[in-house]
């Protein structure tokens, strides 16, 4: 999604209001995909909490239900009352030159970082193990983690650095997760198994997504939240197709966060968790993408009857008024601005549940909007009000006279996000400080899991005039 943003006030996408069965939330915009998503919740009405029309996949909403009003959204599980963590450390040949004596360390300041906060939350509480060939746990305590300068000194030995089942790994990582914790992966996310030497680099990717989609599929009710790190390389780099090649420099390499969905809601959005998610303040953080489910209840939203950018006049239904006053999605006694001829409607919306960045908030051409009169979006500000975070001015310059209309307002799903696309190779030949091979592949594995249905929008918000 990437960063100037305040990742302390950031909270997790739509999918979440609903306790999440599994897509994503991403960033879309060259160098602003550094930007960490920021919280700016407005005051909801407590009569209309967490209420929207469903979301769906194949079209306007209503077809099965009230087009005119929200369903209750479904029960949220609880959120947990305090979080641990669980460390995974990648243990092979190309993880350990990461922190090389001669380097500047960023990969040990990272995962110090994002550790300590949960040990300040509950100390003691984090487990550690290293993972190649296996899963094995490292034998110390978080307390002896820092006080080592070398931080993959204390995973030699454990397991085959020769290579990465990242199938047994994932597996045993979600097998092992339980409500409260959240799983921190680190790894350069290349796939390189045992049969990586004797066949082809396409194969080798093909076997990638298909291993993710597989695994991930099997362990419902989970979200992943992939980091893009940058770290000091100073050592040998080994393609999956065998051999090393002596390198120095920049690499990517990745914090892959797992969690049950309602961990992760309390971890993205729970202000007593705020400590935990400084993401962006990471030495060597570069960018985000959120996998959760991929169509969830819709947020909050009502037009504004006296906002000072409407034009024209109109008023809110009087059957809606009567049963639903607490939000306006029905309009009536519409007539067009005298002096325009036109009609420009102001929509406050609460995003501040979606895990994205601003800009890809504010940007209309991240939204699809559908109209029977031709209603185009004429900007997007972030201004919170009495239940929503932003507000979404819609005009038509040539508004019907009469008859029933109606407007559909959808936030488009997009992947991958360009610093995915931008960060992936698939040739496995020299390294470079940019790049991962086969990051794509496994990414689109995620992906395909978490968005079965392939569904190209994440919310859809229904508006009636008459």
């Amino acid at each position: 999604m990437f960063f100037h943003f305040n990742f302390r006030q950031a909270v997790l996408w739509g999918g979440l209001l609903a306790g999440l069965t599994g897509c994503g939330g991403t960033g879309q915009r060259g160098n602003s995909e550094r930007a960490m998503p920021e919280q700016t919740r407005g005051n909801r009405p407590a009569a209309a909490a967490g209420q929207g029309e469903a979301a769906t996949d194949d079209g306007p909403p209503g077809q099965a239900a009230d087009r005119h009003g929200p369903q209750p959204p479904a029960p949220t599980p609880a959120a947990p009352s305090t979080l641990r963590a669980r460390l995974y450390l990648e243990a092979s040949g190309s993880m350990f030159p990461y922190d090389a004596a001669s380097g500047a360390g960023e990969l040990n300041s990272a995962v110090q970082n994002v550790l300590g906060p949960f040990e300040n939350l509950q100390p003691g509480s984090t487990q550690l193990f290293v993972v190649n060939d296996g899963v094995y746990p490292m034998g110390i305590s978080y307390g002896q983690l820092i006080q080592q300068p070398n931080l993959f000194a204390l995973a030699k030995g454990k397991g085959n650095p020769r290579y990465t089942d990242f199938g047994l790994i994932f597996s045993r990582i979600l097998q092992g997760l339980r409500p409260g914790e959240v799983a921190v992966l680190v790894s350069d996310l290349i796939y390189s198994p045992a049969s990586a030497t004797a066949q082809s680099a396409q194969k080798t990717l093909s076997d990638a997504q298909t291993l993710l989609q597989h695994t991930f599929s099997r362990h419902p009710g989970k979200s992943v939240l992939l980091l893009q790190m940058s770290g000091d390389f100073k050592g040998t780099y080994f393609p999956a197709s065998g051999g090393g090649r002596p390198y120095s420099g920049k690499r990517p390499y990745y914090l892959v966060l797992m969690a049950d969905n309602p961990t992760m809601r309390a971890l993205l959005n729970e202000e007593a968790f705020s400590p935990l998610r400084e993401f962006s303040s990471l030495e060597g953080f570069r960018n985000f993408h959120l996998f959760t489910s991929a169509t969830a209840a819709a947020p909050y939203y009502s037009v504004i009857l006296d906002d000072a950018a409407q034009r024209g006049r109109f008023s809110q239904a009087r059957e809606e008024k009567k049963t639903r006053p607490a939000f306006v999605h029905a309009l009536d006694n519409i007539s067009p601005d005298k002096k325009t001829g036109g009609l420009t409607l102001v929509v406050g919306v609460d995003l501040g549940l979606f895990y994205l960045p601003e800009n890809v908030k504010t940007d209309p051409k991240a939204y699809d909007l559908r109209s029977d009169e031709g209603f185009t979006i004429e900007r997007i500000v972030a201004d919170p009000g009495q239940g929503f975070t932003h507000k979404f001015v819609l005009t038509t310059r040539s508004p019907q006279k009469s008859g029933d209309r109606d407007i559909y307002l959808s936030l488009k799903r997009q992947f991958p996000p360009r610093w995915l696309q931008q960060g992936s190779t698939t040739t496995d030949g020299p390294p470079n400080a940019t790049q991962t091979f086969g990051l794509l592949p496994l990414a689109t594995g995620l992906e395909k899991a978490f968005n079965p249905k392939q569904a190209n929008t994440s919310f859809t918000l229904h508006l009636s005039l008459k």
